[in-house]
Parts: structure tokens; sequence; C-alpha cells
């Protein structure tokens, strides 16, 4: 037992202790007292590893760090691991990084111990969300700017509460393990309304000989974190606090003009009176997707409306009919207000949906077409048929290696709609015409022939060497290409995916939308 702590191991027992952001020396006392009892230390790849150097000889050290994209050992069999080892009548301590339950998974090794019937503790640490923004000079909250802290798993999509606490000016925002998917992020960020301006700082190595920090906002940020050569671990940290030379009161960026009365929401010093009158802004182009649970799906369709924001006379939204928020209404709802029934033109029209969909269906007049009814917005028509979506899928037969004498089948994701159906068939003529050969079609699901019905009859008499190979009528990775990919298509190319030509005709039906 330590005198000074009372923190204390019996054999059998378990301690997940929080070793802190890295620097060997923030790990806590009991922490500290708890490792020094140890017969068996479980350590993560992050947190303070010179520690291990200082340990006996006859202590078991037992490396189950996770590096990205590389697990060394699943969650359940490190759970299973501390048991086996508890049960050997050994002390052990489960080493990790920062806090166990920010971001740590320690709960779930709790629950592995307390299920095995093991007596379990757990030690707080000092979590890098906190200390990295901290090592590089950045407050997490400061009165009169910041008054809320919101932390974030950063590598998935920002869910709605995040994007909120972006937005919010009074809160600063913590990305955690989020690096390697920056790009990802600004998009999303961007794509839902965030200013662009919005300070940024991401800090790598926090608390350690080798820290580094960059500072940016969400518009440059991507490129200074590129240029300066920062991976990870590394943290990023978004709102005012981060703002470069923000402690320094001599630059003007700092806070030095704080409230003297109030720390809570009502302290925020934030922008007063209505910005000034101006022309007004050309209508948001909403881009609608269907929407993917596929990673790579997600990144395609953001790189997509990246592109056309790139181009569009306004600011550009992203919005989804399925799957993915945020809802096509709701983000029609927050652009364009409540109108009766238009009934003039000229009438100010305030949004564009640009449907990223190919075809008429039940998305486009029913989706879309239901959420701009009332307000004042428009939807533009989908993106096909068009010949400069055969030229795309053209270009996508001859990156899989499309040869004389094959068959080619286009597949479409499908749709019940008759006028839908008419329009992928019409696609499917303007390719034969850019291919100069004959194009089947068929339909991932929902119409007929099904893609593999119009595979199987696409081989039939195929001369030998001979293949039968699929153009994906889809926009992005996902589902309807996975039903695709698995219809017995000797080669299938890639969807359309980010491409000019298809911004090219999103911005084309936002113009047509709004009559020019």
């Amino acid at each position: 037992m330590n005198s000074r702590t009372g923190a204390h191991l019996e054999p059998g027992a378990v301690a997940l202790v929080g070793g802190g952001p890295g620097a060997w020396d923030l790990i806590t006392m009991r922490g500290m007292a708890l490792l020094r009892q140890a017969d068996v230390v479980v350590a993560d790849r992050l947190g303070p590893r010179a520690l291990l150097d200082e340990l006996g000889a006859d202590v078991e050290v037992i490396d189950v760090g996770k590096r990205p994209g590389a697990h060394s050992m699943r969650q359940d069999e490190i759970g299973a691991l501390l048991v086996a080892k508890a049960r050997e009548g050994r002390r052990v301590v489960r080493l990790k990084g920062g806090d166990p339950y920010v971001l740590g998974r320690g709960g779930e090794e709790v629950l592995a111990c307390r299920a095995a019937g093991i007596d379990v503790q757990v030690v707080p640490g000092v979590t890098s969300a906190l200390a990295g923004p901290a090592s590089a000079d950045v407050p997490v909250t400061h009165r009169g700017t910041a008054v809320a802290v919101h932390v974030v798993n950063a590598h998935g999509d920002l869910g709605p509460a995040d994007l909120a606490a972006l937005a919010d000016p009074g809160t600063t925002t913590v990305l955690m393990m989020g690096v390697k998917w920056l790009p990802r992020l600004v998009s999303q960020a961007l794509l839902n309304g965030i200013d662009p301006a919005t300070p940024v700082a991401v800090v790598q190595e926090a608390t350690l000989p080798d820290q580094r920090s960059v500072r940016g906002t969400l518009a440059d940020i991507e490129q200074v974190v590129a240029e300066a050569g920062i991976g990870h671990p590394a943290v990023i940290v978004v709102g005012r606090t981060a703002a470069e030379g923000f402690l320094r009161p001599e630059e003007p960026a700092a806070a030095a003009d704080v409230p003297e009365h109030g720390s809570g929401r009502e302290a925020v010093d934030l922008p007063e009176g209505d910005p000034a009158p101006g022309p007004s802004p050309a209508p948001v182009l909403i881009g609608c997707s269907h929407g993917t649970r596929s990673r790579a799906g997600r990144d395609v369709l953001r790189a997509l409306l990246g592109r056309i924001a790139g181009q569009a006379p306004g600011a550009v939204r992203e919005a989804f009919v399925d799957v993915q928020s945020p809802d096509v209404a709701a983000v029609i709802a927050a652009h364009a207000r409540p109108v009766e029934a238009r009934t003039r033109e000229g009438e100010e029209i305030q949004a564009v949906v640009v449907p990223l969909l190919l075809s008429l269906g039940y998305h486009v007049k029913d989706d879309i077409g239901g959420a701009v009814a009332g307000r004042a917005a428009v939807a533009a028509a989908p993106l096909g048929p068009d010949p400069r979506l055969a030229e795309v899928m053209a270009q996508r037969l001859a990156e899989a290696g499309l040869r004389d004498g094959d068959a080619v089948v286009m597949a479409g994701s499908g749709t019940r709609d008759p006028e839908g159906v008419a329009q992928v068939e019409e696609m499917a003529r303007q390719l034969g015409r850019r291919l100069g050969r004959e194009v089947g079609v068929g339909f991932a699901c929902a119409a007929t022939p099904s893609v593999a019905d119009a595979v199987a009859t696409a081989r039939e008499g195929l001369a030998d060497g001979a293949r039968v190979v699929v153009a994906s009528y889809v926009l992005a990775p996902g589902h309807f290409h996975d039903l695709v990919a698995a219809a017995g298509a000797d080669v299938v190319a890639a969807p359309l995916g980010d491409h000019p030509l298809v911004a090219e005709i999103a911005l084309e039906r936002y113009e047509a939308a709004l009559g020019a």
C-alpha cells in the first residue's frame, strides 16, 4: 500500500490506469502507485511508455497497442487477457493513454472483468482532449469567449450534435483521432454551413518532446497540415480560442476584454447587430444524394459537392433522402422561408435542390418535391439522362480495361417509377452510341431485368475470351454498387464518382431551375 495515496492492488485484481497524454510525469500519483505494485502491465501504444522502462525485470509487459489500420489485439481479446492474468492470481494494471473513459473503451474492459467476477478499479487520467490543446497554448474554455467543450471521436461522420457544437461560437470542439480524416471532417463541416473562417489548431505528439502544432482556419487547415507534415497522434481543436495569438495580449485576436461579471454563456462575447444590408445572395444550392453507409461513398459524394462549391455562385449544402443526415427537408427549412404557393415568375427563390440522383423516382418526386413545397425553394431535374454521363461511364469502362468483343451491360440502381425506368434505358442507349456497340441494361433492385439476368443474357453467344463488363450507373460506392458487383459479371467498372462532367451537369441543373 502507498502511504500517500492509499492505492492498493490485490492479487487477482485489475486496475485500469489512465496514464495521461504521453509525458511520463503527467500520470497521477495513484496511477503511479498502482503501476509499481503490478505483476503484469497491459499497455497501450499511446500514453507514458517511458514508465515501462522503470518497471522491474520480473514485471510482465504485454503490448496491446492499436495503430491506425493495424490493431495488434481485438478489444474482446484484451478483456479476455485481463481476466486470464487476474485468474492466475497476479496484480494486473491496464495502462491506458489519456483517461480510460474518454474514448478509451475503458467501460468495455470494466464490464469484461466484472462479468468474470474479477475485482477492478479505475484511476482517472489526464485526457489529451484537454491536455493536447493546453500544451499548445489553446484554452478550451475562456471567460467571454468559450464556455463549453465538445469532444468527438473523429473516425466517422460528424453527427448533428457535433455540427451544432462547431456552429456555436461559445463552444470549443476537440476532434480526437481525426488527423487522418481531416479532409472529410472539413468537407462535411463546410457543406453544413460552418464558417470557413473558424479558427483551427492541430497538435501532434502533445506533451512529448517532439510536440508540434499548427494553426489555420477551416478554409485552409488541410493545406497547413499537409505542408507541415503533421500526422497522428494528434488532436484537432476548432473554435475561437484556437486562433493564432489568442493568449498573446499584443495580438488582435487575444481576448483581452472579458466581462467584469459572469462566467457562463451570458458572458460570451458575441457579434452584435444584423449584418450590413447588401445585394441578395445567390440561392443556396442543396446537393441532395441518396446517402450511404459506405465511408468511401460518403467521401465521393462530399468531394463532388466540394467540386460543385468551387464553381457555384453561392453557398452549397449537403442533404440526403435516406440513410444519412441531414435530411433534405431540414436543410431546405433552414435556408428557405415558408411561402404561399408561388404564383408568379420572378418571386424570390432562396434555395435550389439539385438531386444528385440519376433518374426520376420516389426520392425525386416525393421526398424532394414534398420538401420544397411551401418553401421559397425549387427542385431541379435529376442528373440523367445526359450524354456527358455516357462519357464518364466510357472513361470508367476504359479504366476497367474494356476490350473489343466484350459485352457491355449498364447497371442502374433501380426504381418502380416507369418514367425513371425509361430514363435509365435512354441512358443505356446513349452509352451504346458513345461506345459504338450495343449495351444491355439491368437494375440492382425494384425494376427488371435484374443486373444478374442482364449479365446472363449478355453472356449468351460470347466468343471465347470475351467478357461481360458492367458499367455502374450509380454515383458512388455503397449498397447499390455492391449489388451490381455481386451480379456475376467478369468486370465491373467504378461508379461515376467525383468527376468534372458530373459537377458541370449539377451546376447546369441549378441554373435551369432558376430559369437561367
